[in-house]
């Protein structure tokens, strides 16, 4: 039974597998490419994550390339592992037919859908705790302490999950202490760059950035069970979205509280990362409900044993949570509109459409990753590069609220005498804007 769950997993994974990529995808095919020593000393000092992932596609890479479907495929096999692992510590804590359920419910899940497909490192922070908690109720301490190295190398958030191991396993604490010595080895290693990196964090002061990355807020943290309920979709109606939020996340809950007095380590493993989320927000923002797919395997296995606890009336809960699942993944799956951001659709269109002497201007001296992703050659400017001289100017629109909510970048082009002759629009992209000289 486990092996045909899998197996519906991997058709889910596979299912719009070539999509455009987005942005910060984008950023990972073009850290691929890079020297080790770019990644070292340019790349990571100004980014926000550690370098197991990157390292890890870079290498990939080197064998299957760096097409949309060949940089996914990682976090597809990452997704797979966490329902083989969800599965086994169901198995180990419930019984075996709790852990088939809960690896189903995963497995048909539109949030672990959608980060299954994406070239980014959630997908692999998820299989590593859901690694680790194996390992910690099992106590196979040796692997257990190379783990929590690698999830610290992997996703900073995923970090979270140290203090459940404290907390729930405080009778093993003679083992699970030095298990950590691995991982502060690592950081050690790992320290001069980390410290850029938080620098540069706190150095954001752009609140729209900052709740771009994560505020704590009451809707980022609303998001979190709602995301894990219903993945990436949304209505445009919100009296019907608020209508299936209150009814979903009512059975939900109900299940939730029939699992109340179920596993200290499960409830532990779902909440404190997200407490811990909150508290450090205030001071980095983090509060990002993709950033804690890890807490995805608790949330389903609680639910899986609290339908359990119906007896015979579990079925018909059973088929609805995954009726409900797979509705949720095929909106998202065959509907664009929940798909990534259209670059490739963009980045083809313009550069059909361009003249030999045009250049392409974004809001910001950034954010141009998946543009030279789709076309390495392309003509494309900051607002800093903005000049006369050129027959056409097609302005982006993309995250200008964050990085150009004055319109500084429309003004220097209609300063300069362009007159806008048409707008076009891509899904996530935003809105394109062809400018051409009036004289």
């Amino acid at each position: 039974m486990i092996y045909l769950i899998l197996l519906v997993g991997l058709i889910l994974r596979l299912i719009s597998l070539n999509q455009s990529l987005w942005l910060d995808e984008a950023t990972t095919a073009l850290v691929a490419k890079m020297p080790l020593s770019n990644i070292f000393n340019n790349f990571l000092p100004n980014d926000v994550h550690p370098p197991l992932y990157y390292l890890i596609v870079k290498y990939w890479s080197f064998v299957f390339g760096t097409s949309e479907v060949a940089l996914r495929i990682p976090s597809v096999l990452f997704g797979l592992g966490t329902i083989y692992f969800t599965y086994l510590i169901g198995k180990k804590i419930f019984n075996e037919k709790t852990g088939l359920l809960a690896a189903a419910f995963l497995a048909t899940s539109g949030l672990a859908v959608y980060y299954s497909q994406e070239a980014r490192m959630y997908s692999l922070a998820a299989l590593l705790v859901s690694l680790s908690i194996w390992l910690f109720i099992n106590k196979k301490w040796i692997i257990f302490s190379i783990i929590l190295m690698l999830i610290g190398l992997s996703d900073y958030v995923a970090l979270f999950i140290l203090p459940v191991f404290l907390i729930v396993g405080w009778k093993d604490w003679k083992k699970i202490i030095p298990g950590f010595i691995p991982l502060l080895g690592g950081f050690a290693v790992w320290s001069p760059i980390f410290i850029k990196q938080i620098v540069a964090g706190l150095s954001v002061k752009n609140s729209s950035w900052l709740d771009v990355m994560g505020a704590p807020t009451l809707k980022n943290l609303a998001l979190i069970p709602i995301k894990f309920m219903f993945g990436r979709i949304g209505f445009d109606n919100k009296y019907v979205y608020a209508c299936l939020i209150i009814l979903a996340g009512g059975v939900f809950a109900y299940f939730l509280y029939k699992s109340i007095k179920s596993s200290k380590l499960l409830w532990a493993w779902l909440v404190i990362p997200i407490v811990l989320g909150v508290v450090v927000s205030i001071r980095i923002p983090n509060l990002s409900y993709f950033r804690f797919l890890y807490c995805l395997t608790p949330f389903y296995l609680l639910t899986a044993y609290g339908i359990e606890k119906l007896g015979k009336k579990a079925k018909i809960f059973i088929v609805f949570i995954i009726t409900f699942n797979v509705m949720t993944s095929g909106y998202y799956l065959f509907n664009s509109k929940f798909q990534r951001e259209d670059w490739r659709d963009a980045v083809s269109f313009i550069e059909i459409q361009k003249t030999k002497n045009s250049i392409t201007v974004f809001p910001s001296n950034s954010n141009e990753e998946a543009y030279l992703y789709y076309a390495p050659d392309a003509k494309i400017t900051g607002p800093d590069g903005i000049r006369g001289g050129y027959s056409q100017i097609w302005l982006m629109d993309y995250l200008s609220s964050v990085f150009d909510p004055t319109g500084t970048a429309k003004s220097k082009v209609e300063a300069l005498g362009y007159k806008e002759k048409a707008s076009y629009a891509f899904n996530g992209v935003g809105e394109v804007h062809l400018y051409e000289n009036s004289h």
